[in-house]
């Protein structure tokens, strides 16, 4: 009986909660709009909150930020993380799992990304997607040879994985029940292979790591020629610029520990904030043609560094950085596009990105072709 009331509960909050994003979404409100999420291309939603101002209230009671300035402002103050407090929040996925548990640093993770990036590279061929053959794969063997998994427990861990994937996304904006069942149980898995100081920095973690090897890639195969030499020359620069025009995790939500002074406003302790961070990285105030893949945009002095925070208090550009530059040095070595194997990639089709997906507004899928 205990069962089946929390299913029916857990089933009442996810409709309630898509309920209010419907509501206030269609009275015009963007960020409710945005959570909403079934935009296939999520700027537009981005300049709509920009509209708004740089920094403004949602009819759902949170502070939007949508500046660069006011952005890094907020993101420096002190807070508790977290999804904002039921029932705007849709899945508390991490609720009960402790705060500890830190991921490695780029200096560990780089040798077994670099294996893992050889291994998917060799073995691409035909009619390919990037983001299951590469972007979803490296991150999870880094975790499993990180900490030491073998056998079936990496099986496990892949599986788990890829159940949690929507977990950012499914804390804002409510997956479907079959879906919510299902991540919770890969969290669970986690906490049993892990523990559960480890299981929430992998969940987080494994995500944004995905998302900007698949943001590289995608901009490769979208600008092959001088994102191709950027790869030879200093990939590290193509790497901060995917962070900054599509970063990993595009809106990040928190509620602030002490007052901020923001954007001309006084945002007090206690208030929830969503900093908007795609929006804010294409911020023309901060950042000369926004809305162009620049690598090279940080040779020059004072440029400003993306926004990368730290979702569900895990801090994520260190681990998901160093997996990244180990792919793009696989793909250096390769010969720029070409594959182990002697192949070259090359678009295939346009990406596709996951709707309802307002945190990471992830890519599903990358098509490519491995010719020759």
């Amino acid at each position: 009986m205990a069962l089946v009331t929390a299913e029916r509960e857990l089933g009442r909050r996810l409709q309630l909660v898509q309920g209010i994003h419907w509501l206030y979404g269609a009275q015009g409100d963007a960020y409710a709009a945005l959570l909403r999420g079934y935009g296939s291309e999520p700027h537009p939603a981005y300049e709509r909150a920009r509209a708004a101002g740089p920094l403004w209230r949602s009819s759902l009671g949170v502070r939007v930020c949508t500046g660069y300035a006011p952005a890094r402002r907020l993101l420096a103050a002190r807070s508790t993380d977290g999804p904002v407090p039921q029932p705007r929040s849709a899945l508390a996925w991490d609720e009960g799992l402790p705060d500890s548990g830190e991921l490695p640093g780029a200096d560990r993770v780089r040798e077994p990304a670099a294996r893992a990036a050889e291994r998917a590279l060799a073995g691409l061929r035909g009619e390919v997607d990037l983001v299951t053959s590469v972007a979803a794969r490296v991150p999870v063997e880094v975790l499993a040879d990180v900490h030491g998994l073998t056998g079936a427990d990496r099986v496990r861990l892949a599986e788990a994985c890829a159940g949690a994937a929507g977990a950012l996304d499914a804390a804002l904006a409510p997956p479907a029940y079959d879906d919510a069942v299902r991540l919770l149980n890969a969290v669970g898995t986690l906490r049993d292979l892990l523990g559960d100081g480890a299981a929430r920095a992998a969940v987080v973690g494994v995500r944004a790591a995905r998302e900007l090897i698949a943001g590289v890639l995608h901009a490769l195969l979208g600008d092959p020629g001088p994102a191709g030499a950027v790869v030879r020359e200093d990939p590290a620069l193509l790497v901060t610029e995917t962070l900054r025009h599509d970063p990993p995790v595009k809106l990040h939500t928190f509620t602030l520990a002490e007052d901020v002074e923001a954007a001309g406003e006084r945002v007090a302790a206690g208030e929830q904030v969503a900093v908007l961070v795609a929006a804010a990285n294409r911020d023309p105030g901060a950042f000369t043609a926004p809305d162009r893949f620049v690598p090279d945009r940080y040779t020059t002095a004072g440029v400003p560094e993306p926004l990368v925070p730290a979702p569900h208090g895990v801090a994520v550009e260190s681990f998901a950085r160093g997996q990244t530059e180990a792919v793009l040095a696989a793909v250096a070595a390769a010969g720029g596009l070409p594959t182990a194997a002697g192949g070259v990639l090359a678009a295939a089709g346009g990406a596709v990105r996951l709707r309802r997906s307002p945190v990471t507004w992830g890519l599903e899928r990358i098509p490519a072709r491995v010719a020759g």
